[in-house]
């Protein structure tokens, strides 16, 4: 494992002339969450949770980051024929895991859960919660569209919810996409959160609750805790939704997390005590 992961991602940015997605401004607010207009950047290559896994399969190994940028354009570690896929795709996984230079200990749990398989819950969990919080359209309509719909006992999902979704995100105005770009947005969108369990079906696609491991509920819980969430705002994080949970469920998963001894949670009617252990790089969780 890498003993200092905010040194690899200095590397990366110091890299000259690197730029992940150039036509886009990052508008982080807090610790990656992208609070920008409405993105099209997944119009296209969906989750890439099995290439975001040889990514960190090779930082895992030791490979600096700078060595797996040049690797994954090369073709050395995707295997995409045209060099511009492999752009491209090196440009999502960067915006969604390290231009935001994210703490050291963000990428050592990405790292330590790599060496698993790409399907576990530990590995595609993380990669989730970040491809989701990394893109402002992913997490509205999780959270906003798909949470309430869980809730409401519907559970087939269409292409056009998602666009009926950005229809009614304009507010009336006129659409800012062309109608092919909306439905183009739509089922990539739709089959990353089947890559992400929240979704089965190939064309018919309906909602199911994703396995969610303890590893990404802690990893969440520092995400959350790192923005200046503390204790009842914790619970009450929209984050959760993305696991489409209600507040008992994410307290089911915190009295999980105590009784393994990793965090202190305490809920009493609207009082919630929460207490997370310092991380440290190096402590891959």
């Amino acid at each position: 494992m890498l003993r200092n992961a905010d040194l690899a991602v200095r590397q990366l940015a110091d890299q000259q002339g690197e730029r992940s997605l150039p036509s886009e401004l990052d508008t982080t607010d807090r610790l990656g969450r992208d609070s920008g207009p409405y993105s099209t950047r997944n119009s296209s290559k969906g989750s890439l949770l099995l290439e975001a896994h040889l990514v960190f399969r090779a930082l895992a190994s030791g490979t600096s980051l700078e060595e797996v940028r040049t690797a994954c354009l090369a073709g050395k570690l995707l295997h995409q024929s045209a060099r511009e896929t492999r752009h491209r795709i090196w440009e999502l996984l960067h915006w969604r895991f390290f231009a935001w230079n994210p703490p050291g200990w963000v990428l050592e749990d990405l790292i330590e859960a790599a060496r698993g398989d790409v399907a576990s819950p530990w590995f595609s969990g993380l990669v989730y919660i970040h491809y989701a919080r990394r893109d402002h359209l992913t997490f509205d309509f999780v959270t906003d569209k798909l949470a309430g719909l869980w809730t409401a006992g519907v559970r087939e999902i269409r292409r056009q919810d998602v666009i009926d979704f950005l229809v009614e995100s304009a507010n009336g105005e006129r659409p800012k996409w062309r109608e092919s770009t909306r439905t183009k947005v739509a089922g990539n969108l739709l089959s990353a959160l089947r890559d992400f369990g929240l979704l089965t079906g190939v064309q018919r696609k309906r909602l199911q609750l994703p396995v969610v491991s303890p590893e990404a509920v802690l990893h969440l819980c520092y995400l959350l805790e790192a923005e200046g969430f503390r204790g009842r705002a914790v619970l009450d994080a929209r984050d959760w939704q993305l696991f489409l949970w209600d507040v008992r469920d994410t307290s089911q998963a915190l009295a999980r997390l105590a009784q393994r001894g990793e965090i202190r949670f305490e809920r009493s009617g609207a009082t919630v005590v929460l207490e997370l252990p310092k991380r440290l790089i190096g402590d891959a969780r």
